[in-house]
């Protein structure tokens, strides 16, 4: 089983090393999410197995699915109207392309292959819930589109530094964290997201200093009670136990 992870950034997802829009994991720097995926796929599995250390992770950049973009299809009519398709065609489409990329990786090694497309929502308090439920399922819907079921959304609300913070904060980590999610996702916000997680952690929040923070096993993701990290947790784990009923 391989992972094909796609990101924003170095702090979240990870990038190439060179730069590059495409990479296999010996040029791939992870980010905190990266170790994120691996550790939520040990903790699956139930054993010890990472696959960023046995070199079974590919990662594509956001600029390659824009760049890689799919022809047009026409979309389930579940999938939101004018008013929101410019916005959710973004997240439908890079999934699309992600899972294109997925299944030809897969047919070159002959293995299944867990597409992981991250992006941030990055929606504001008053856009509430719903908002984020309409990415969510454009990026899942995408995946269906072009017939993949091993697609993962992780799209946190309304950034990666709210799942971060929840664990790294000073004063009751793990606690009343759903509250973060409602804070947000402008940087320059008098209480921003990357603020708090910058005074958390007295500044050493480059995206070396997060990734080695996850990698070390420095927070606990099962502790961390959030609606959207739940439900990347959650759909992540369906996808790992398909691969292994179908491997049974």
């Amino acid at each position: 089983m391989y992972l094909l992870l796609s990101g924003e950034g170095p702090s979240d997802i990870g990038v190439c090393y060179p730069a590059a829009e495409a990479c296999r994991v010996e040029a791939f720097k992870p980010g905190p999410m990266a170790w994120l995926v691996d550790q939520w796929v040990e903790q699956v599995q139930g054993y010890e197995f990472s696959h960023l250390q046995a070199g079974l992770v590919n990662f594509v950049s956001k600029q390659h699915l824009v760049a890689t973009r799919p022809s047009a299809v026409k979309k389930p009519s579940r999938l939101p109207g004018k008013k929101r398709a410019k916005e959710t065609g973004y997240y439908f489409n890079n999934a699309r392309a992600l899972a294109q990329c997925a299944k030809e990786l897969a047919a070159e090694i002959g293995d299944d292959v867990i597409a992981v497309l991250f992006r941030d929502s990055d929606g504001t308090a008053s856009a509430g819930r719903g908002d984020w439920q309409t990415k969510y399922n454009s990026v899942l819907q995408g995946f269906e589109a072009e017939g993949f079921p091993h697609g993962v959304a992780m799209i946190p609300m309304p950034k990666s530094e709210a799942w971060l913070l929840c664990a790294l904060k000073p004063e009751s980590p793990y606690q009343h964290c759903a509250a973060l999610e409602e804070a947000s996702g402008n940087d320059d916000s008098p209480h921003a997201l990357k603020k708090q997680l910058d005074a958390a952690l007295q500044g050493q929040t480059s995206a070396d200093e997060l990734s080695e923070t996850a990698k070390d096993g420095n927070i606990h993701w099962e502790n961390i009670d959030m609606p959207s990290l739940n439900a990347f947790k959650h759909r992540l784990e369906a996808v790992v136990n398909l691969i292994i009923r179908q491997g049974s």
